[in-house]
């Protein structure tokens, strides 16, 4: 079943099927919200995949840093030369110049880089290392079953290990080596744009076709990062933020999108992407705007840089469009992360193994994460809502039965057993009280 036919299964079972888009958007709301509840409390075999992460070491360099500036200058700094996959593997990493910490917000050259906030220290010199302690999942990720490194041919497997124990047991946070633990940590949030901004019109020539198209901006954070794994590899991916307001427009017969994003203070280190949808076409999932001859789509903060479209009626109804154009990933914007222990003393490649949180369906022919056969259950838990919407507790009660059924016979097929150990006591303190047989009973993921 897809989003089109749960929708009617719905309007089915309601007897109420009214033609009108508000309503339709309203059940496919609906329809995603349930399917998230479903299957994001459970391991189910479908919904656990794996990525590989790649970890970086520290990277030495020697800095020159004025007071009251966030410019950096120095040399050899790691920056990709393609306008298709800009950006740099020292995007938001930290360095620590005279006592202080500060985030790099970007990268512009193999010389020149900026902090998120002025240096505050003494004008000079500094030998220091750019650090990437955190490692971010994908936007998508709900819990995380295992890591294992990957380094060699041999996987090792790293235990949980939390914070409070690290401090407990005094082990050091900026120790290098063999990771033996991962921590979970703290998140990155990026902001999303108020509006989609740098949209003007151009005048191409005839043949285009008239089509109103919706426009969305992003803000993106680390563009040439190795992780999160969010989009294929011959695209920009890095750390995306939620979609802007949409911005209609109307392109005539002979008209075209131009997307020139402004100029942006340094110390933001935001890049911008542009996503459409074209309701008129069915076209209701955003699909990103790559520049129609160099296929460059992400921009820099330096601005400068203008995006010329290619909508044209023809293309956009054609099926080498829908099979290539690449859509927006789903995200709030919040990436998970979590640090090793020690931190890798050389470039590590880390398999991260993960619960992931399903796409929203929101094109008619898209279908739910839910294995066809049970994929009723996800209309039985909307109905479950939506005849509370319309006042009948008692129809709610029956719809919340019959999901409970097909629920559970989902989970006599499809739930894996998780392979557990139980640890008393805790395995880091051993090193001071061993054995420890008075701690608590911990339960590995």
């Amino acid at each position: 079943m897809n989003l089109a036919d749960l929708r009617a299964f719905l309007g089915n079972l309601l007897d109420y099927d009214p033609t009108n888009v508000t309503y339709e958007n309203q059940l496919t709301t609906l329809l995603n919200d349930a399917q998230t509840r479903i299957l994001t409390d459970r391991p189910w075999s479908f919904s656990v995949v794996e990525d590989d992460l790649e970890v970086r070491t520290d990277a030495p360099f020697t800095l020159a840093a004025t007071n009251g500036s966030a410019t950096v200058t120095g040399t050899g700094f790691p920056v990709s030369p393609s306008t298709v996959r800009p950006g740099s593997t020292l995007d938001g990493g930290t360095v620590r110049i005279d006592g202080r910490e500060y985030e790099v917000a970007w990268v512009a050259n193999s010389t020149t880089l900026y902090l998120t906030t002025q240096f505050v220290g003494t004008t000079g010199s500094y030998d220091t290392t750019v650090r990437q302690r955190q490692v971010y999942m994908p936007s998508d990720t709900m819990t995380v079953e295992s890591v294992l490194d990957m380094t060699d041919a041999l996987p090792r497997t790293q235990v949980q290990l939390s914070k409070w124990t690290r401090d407990d047991v005094q082990l050091d946070p900026n120790q290098l080596g063999t990771p033996t633990a991962f921590m979970p940590s703290r998140s990155r949030r990026v902001r999303a744009p108020r509006a989609a901004t740098g949209v003007a019109v151009t005048t191409p020539g005839a043949g285009r076709g008239v089509r109103t198209l919706q426009v969305y901006m992003v803000n993106v954070r680390a563009p040439g990062t190795s992780a999160p794994v969010e989009y294929p590899a011959q695209y920009s991916g890095g750390f995306e933020s939620a979609l802007s307001p949409a911005f209609d427009i109307t392109l005539q017969d002979n008209e075209e999108l131009s997307l020139t994003p402004e100029t942006l203070n340094n110390q933001t280190g935001l890049y911008r992407r542009y996503y459409f949808t074209c309701t008129e076409l069915g076209i209701d999932a955003p699909v990103r705007i790559r520049d129609a001859s160099l296929s460059t789509d992400t921009v820099s903060p330096a601005g400068a840089t203008t995006i010329a479209a290619d909508t044209r009626v023809s293309l956009l109804q054609s099926q080498a469009f829908a099979e290539t154009a690449l859509r927006y990933r789903t995200t709030g914007g919040v990436y998970r992360g979590f640090e090793l222990y020690p931190h890798p003393s050389e470039n590590t490649r880390m398999r991260l193994r993960r619960l992931m949180a399903p796409q929203d369906m929101q094109e008619d022919h898209d279908t739910p994460l839910v294995p066809e056969a049970y994929a009723q259950v996800i209309a039985y838990a909307a109905m479950e809502q939506l005849c509370l919407k319309h006042d009948n507790a008692a129809l709610s009660q029956v719809y919340a039965r019959k999901k409970m059924a097909l629920f559970q016979a989902m989970e006599a097929r499809y739930l894996k057993g998780v392979p557990r150990r139980i640890i008393k006591g805790e395995r880091y303190t051993n090193a001071r009280y061993y054995p420890n047989p008075y701690g608590p009973l911990t339960f590995t993921p």
